[in-house]
């Protein structure tokens, strides 16, 4: 029998392609808002205060529960708390793990190569320069973190914050793209490539998965990729592998 259970999706636009696809191939009807990338920049309570009201805004008329397209993504989903509707989460770290398909894969990267800086489709068509990856030995003129750093602190000054930045992101030494597969992926990895190009880092293509974000959507969703919050119940953070609970 076809599960027609609809869904209130609150979304990071990092997933916009990945769960636009998934949401398309899925039987469940889904309603989606979007949030921003820089979400993330704001602190976890900050994040979490904003995801919060747009979980509140699913109607417990329309909908069944409440999938979350974010990670952990540096504790801003812990309090996150199921107002009437449950809410269903990833167990993982951040966006890398549920574009890589597993957690286990993401963690596996990370103790063989802990200097890789990661970029997929969403990183880079939504504003991918990010803070941690290094700028090019020579700015650009044209590169608008150099021009907002001229603006702001003047051209001596931005040059010597640039090299700054240079010098605390040198641990990184490989660039890796994620390929999901959807999307116009030769050009994203292009631009990956010369990223890494432009700042003498290795650059390796990697086959991500889509499987983890599709299954957000249709489910199962199994205790061991995913975390349902029922009403009245909060997220909390846990320190047993799992990542995420319910309290």
């Amino acid at each position: 029998m076809v599960d027609t259970q609809r869904l209130f999706l609150v979304g990071c636009e990092v997933f916009t392609r990945e769960l636009n696809a998934a949401i398309a191939a899925s039987e469940r009807q889904v309603d989606a808002v979007w949030l921003p990338k820089d979400l993330h920049d704001r602190g976890g309570k900050a994040m979490m205060g904003v995801l919060q009201q747009r979980v509140d805004q699913a109607d417990p008329e329309k909908h069944q529960a409440v999938a979350l397209g974010f990670a952990l993504c540096n504790n801003g989903i812990v309090g996150l708390r199921a107002g009437t509707l449950p809410i269903v989460a990833y167990r993982s770290h951040d966006c890398i793990g549920c574009l890589l398909g597993s957690r286990k894969r993401y963690e596996d990267e990370f103790r063989a190569q802990p200097g890789t800086y990661w970029y997929s489709a969403g990183w880079i068509e939504r504003g991918g320069s990010g803070t941690h990856l290094a700028p090019p030995s020579v700015p650009d003129v044209s590169d608008p973190q150099w021009q907002r750093m001229v603006k702001k602190y003047g051209e001596d000054n931005a040059r010597f914050l640039w090299d700054e930045l240079r010098a605390q992101t040198a641990h990184y030494t490989r660039l890796a793209y994620i390929d999901t597969g959807i999307g116009p992926q030769e050009r994203f990895a292009a631009e990956a490539k010369k990223k890494a190009d432009d700042r003498g880092m290795r650059f390796e293509r990697m086959t991500g998965s889509a499987r983890w974000i599709q299954d957000l959507i249709d489910g199962p969703w199994d205790d061991e990729r995913f975390l349902v919050v029922q009403p009245g119940q909060q997220i909390v953070a846990t320190y047993d592998g799992t990542l995420v609970g319910a309290a």
